[in-house]
């Protein structure tokens, strides 16, 4: 039976609230060991398909989990949050079982599309935490989501490369499958389903606008960044996913039932945060572009003056202190949210990202200097994830949570492709030598120090935004009611120009 969370008499006890809680981290934890745990693996499986098309294996998941995002947003909001989590598990779980099982790279490559099901948990996550919880738990409670987060960015790492030692990489599949049929019947007990339902019908033309697009220009990004920006392939995936998007925006402000309403999405609350959220993700995924690439270069190789030449596991070891930072900033982001607001969280967000990229462009290459930066960008990850769903929560009714939060969540993606993408194209122009047999890569220093500068650039650009945008200054609530939705004259005026 599902654990009442919201009685109609007095407080849940806490006890319950938490253990609800838990079993929604451990199950969202997913969209991170999909990832963390798989790049480890993809040496071992380009070696046994025999193939060189190997990045497929990570692009495939962000592709297929970002065309399908608006479509499962809108879903949850329309039959249940709970529902559609639990159906999406399913799938999950199934691409797992058939990447263990694949016996041909195209088979793999299809459960890989299955398991990206799972890439915008997080969001719908969050989404149903504000729901189900007592609405002043839920700034908290959205930042001990981000527990999850950090937890399995210690874990991930450690966990694959011991299946992958003992097992190859079909133990990496098989622990996911594993671990998701553990939790899925966990999940449909105890987890209650949303009160929230939206009766308008579904907008499948946005959808079919707004899920392609995001899929269009994450490929376009990509092939980009391996064959050249001048390639047609390139240039017409980026085109058609300008001209998509383009029509997804046109299509939002002309329905009659639109995907998400326009008031919410031109909004003051909305666009706004997801214009500095964006700009401080830029950061976030250029440092973690950058720093294993520095790390890993074998120490004083070609004369540089960077570089420790650690392992896979030797890296983990040294940049452990992230992941338990963002478990521990989770909480008191949400925390901090709560009682000052989510603005000034993403503001501290933004000014750490500052910090590390400052400390990462000296190039540090000893343990405690590098664990220094981990602890600081481990903050700045906690409190960008707490203040990033806080604000969201804040900036959407209930009637547009999931598709809000999925929106959200494509927002983060393309944030991470746009970050990694232009800082490789930054890195590229500085290369020093490439290994004649591994094709490995031997950067000059500037390839770092203007990789974290171009960085910089951009995260400044968030920062700006921050300071002058109006929303979050209050206390999180934990949700905009639909009474503070209400469209007003200005409002009319401000969509009708």
């Amino acid at each position: 039976m599902a654990l009442d969370l919201t009685p109609a008499h007095g407080a849940a006890p806490r006890y319950r609230l938490l253990l609800a809680l838990a079993v929604i981290i451990l199950f969202s934890e997913t969209a991170t060991f999909e990832v963390l745990m798989v790049m480890p693996a993809l040496p071992d499986m380009a070696a046994h398909f025999q193939t060189t098309a190997v990045a497929w294996v990570v692009s495939i998941l962000t592709l297929a989990g970002a065309t399908i995002m608006p479509l499962v947003g809108r879903a949850a909001d329309r039959w249940g949050k709970k529902r559609v989590i639990v159906l999406l598990g399913c799938v999950f779980l199934a691409g797992s079982v058939l990447c263990a099982t694949a016996e041909s790279f195209p088979l793999l490559l299809a459960g890989r599309a299955m398991q990206g099901s799972m890439v915008g948990i997080v969001g719908l996550s969050y989404s149903l935490v504000r729901d189900i919880m007592p609405r002043d738990f839920v700034p908290v409670a959205l930042g001990m989501v981000v527990t999850g987060v950090g937890m399995s960015a210690v874990v991930g790492p450690f966990a694959a490369g011991a299946l992958i030692d003992a097992f190859g990489f079909r133990g990496v599949y098989w622990f996911m499958a594993a671990y998701v049929a553990l939790l899925l019947p966990l999940y449909a007990l105890l987890i209650p389903e949303s009160a929230t339902r939206v009766g308008q019908p579904i907008d499948y033309l946005g959808s079919a606008l707004l899920g392609p697009a995001a899929g269009a220009l994450l490929y376009g990004l990509s092939r980009g960044s391996d064959h050249g920006w001048t390639t047609p392939g390139a240039l017409g995936f980026l085109a058609a996913g300008v001209v998509l998007l383009a029509g997804f925006l046109v299509r939002q402000r002309t329905a009659r039932h639109p995907l998400i309403a326009p008031r919410i999405l031109f909004g003051p609350r909305f666009a706004p945060t997801l214009l500095a959220v964006g700009c401080v993700s830029y950061m976030m995924n250029a440092h973690a572009l950058i720093v294993p690439t520095m790390l890993r270069t074998p120490e004083g190789a070609g004369g540089t003056d960077y570089g420790a030449g650690l392992s896979a596991t030797g890296y983990a070891m040294w940049t452990w202190p992230l992941g338990v930072m963002a478990m521990v900033m989770g909480p008191l982001g949400g925390y901090l949210a709560k009682r000052f607001g989510p603005r000034w969280v993403l503001l501290g967000a933004a000014c750490l990202f500052l910090l590390t990229l400052l400390v990462g462009a000296q190039l540090p290459h000893v343990f405690w200097q590098v664990a220094a930066m981990s602890v600081i960008a481990g903050m700045a990850v906690g409190f960008l994830h707490s203040s990033n769903a806080n604000l969201v929560q804040d900036a959407l009714p209930s009637s547009h949570s999931g598709v809000g939060n999925t929106i959200g969540a494509m927002n983060s993606l393309l944030a991470a492709s746009v970050g990694s993408t232009i800082t490789g194209i930054v890195m590229a122009d500085h290369v020093r030598a490439t290994h004649p047999v591994t094709h490995a890569v031997l950067y000059q220093p500037d390839a770092f120090t203007n990789g974290y500068m171009y960085a910089a650039v951009v995260g400044a650009v968030g920062l700006v935004v921050a300071l002058v945008m109006r929303h979050g200054r209050r206390p999180a609530e934990g949700g905009l009611s639909e009474d503070d939705d209400r469209p007003t004259a200005k409002d009319g005026a401000a969509l009708a120009s």
